[in-house]
């Protein structure tokens, strides 16, 4: 029932972003039901994730309940969007990736990675799936980016794109979602260190080489962008490429050695 709740939630949030996207006069944050609505929906997805996460003393985290916790902060982006009025749009699609990403949650055997979990791997993994998160939220802005120019290059100026903000407010954002993305992403691989004993044994050597390779192709992007200006397709192809390397990283690696390999980290 909880389950059903929270990926009905997400989805009225994401129908009252829309509409409230569509409206032509807008209104203030805190007088749109979206709102409040993603509010409850990101409280119960926790609730829900806090049942499933520990249900055996330890922590677990399968592949399912990992695609989960990235959905949290995509829907916590989503929350965020409603706040600016031309980005209610974009809160619709996070919002309805929410959902997505929650179904699955507890659908998997779990598996008992850490016996005893305390703060500070619970931090990294907050860090490390709040990162792919916002990367996820990212490579969203950088698909409706896309349909935007082919909107305007066709000359289809009307409709859906009359509800996205302006192309540079757009890439702005874009920009700001990878810096916070980057910023956790690098002290998640950090306090991942504190964890590490022996990279073959605990089956991490995949997940940790992808993990660098992501922040490297994402913090490339960041510097070109502060020393070149980068922007447009080179600026789509860098964030994607990070994106696709990051969820290899955590979500491949994690469905080779779960479902094909019956392992897991740790």
């Amino acid at each position: 029932m909880s389950g059903f709740l929270v990926i009905l939630l997400y989805l009225v949030a994401a129908a009252a972003a829309l509409h409230s996207a569509r409206r032509e006069a807008p209104r203030p944050a805190f007088y749109e039901p979206a709102l409040y609505l993603a509010a409850a929906a990101l409280a119960a997805h926790a609730s829900w994730l806090a049942d499933t996460l520990e249900p055996i003393g330890g922590l677990s985290l399968g592949l399912a309940d990992s695609a989960s916790l990235m959905g949290l902060a995509v829907g916590a982006g989503g929350l965020l969007a409603v706040f600016a009025a031309r980005f209610r749009a974009i809160a619709a699609v996070c919002l309805g990736l929410a959902a997505l990403l929650a179904a699955g949650t507890g659908s998997l055997p779990p598996q008992q990675e850490i016996a005893a979990a305390g703060w500070p791997l619970g931090a990294h993994v907050v860090l490390a799936m709040g990162s792919a998160g916002m990367f996820a939220i990212a490579a969203v802005f950088v698909v409706m980016l896309a349909l935007q120019d082919s909107a305007l290059r066709s000359g289809r100026a009307g409709g859906w794109l009359a509800t996205l903000p302006p192309v540079e407010s757009f890439e702005r954002a874009l920009f700001s979602v990878i810096a916070i993305g980057t910023a956790a992403l690098t002290v998640a691989i950090l306090a991942g260190l504190l964890f590490v004993t022996d990279l073959f044994a605990q089956h991490l050597v995949h997940k940790t080489v992808l993990a660098l390779a992501a922040w490297a192709i994402f913090a490339c992007l960041l510097f070109g962008r502060w020393r070149f200006g980068w922007r447009g397709r080179k600026a789509a192809r860098y964030t994607i490429a990070g994106f696709v390397v990051l969820a290899i990283a955590y979500f491949g690696s994690k469905f080779v050695l779960e479902i094909i390999l019956d392992r897991h980290w740790g």
